[in-house]
């Protein structure tokens, strides 16, 4: 592998690493405080921060040179892909749908998925007007 490759690499090791603890603390925080909640409101919140995080990031990004790859690896891949959770979220789902909770399980699909691409290009039209 060529040097940089093992740079951006350890950005994302690195950001992943510190993301996927705060994704930890977030979901404890979360269930402590709403222990019988049937939405699963940490995953929502962490998947929701995370896309308008995404947003924020690559509009705020795009005009900077100095904005290299081993930067976007390191918030993009490592720290938002630690952080957010579609693999908890599917999980979630199909759990909500097994005990019954059909319309709570679309609602939180579709809460999810929209809420996710808003919050995304709410996060880009902030960054390009910060920018301008």
């Amino acid at each position: 592998m060529s040097s940089d490759l093992w740079r951006h690499a350890l950005a994302a090791m690195v950001g992943g690493g510190v993301a996927s603890l705060l994704r930890f603390s977030v979901g404890a925080w979360v269930v402590h405080l709403y222990p019988n909640e049937k939405i699963p409101w940490a995953t929502l919140a962490v998947n929701w921060l995370g896309c308008l995080m995404v947003g924020l990031i690559y509009g705020w990004a795009s005009d900077r040179w100095w904005m290299g790859l081993h930067m976007r690896y390191l918030l993009v891949t490592g720290f938002l892909g630690g952080f957010t959770t579609f693999s908890a979220f599917s999980v979630e789902t199909i759990l909500l749908f097994r005990r019954g909770e059909l319309i709570l399980a679309w609602i939180y699909v579709l809460a999810s998925v929209a809420g996710g691409l808003i919050l995304a290009w709410v996060g880009e039209r902030i960054s390009a007007a910060i920018s301008a």
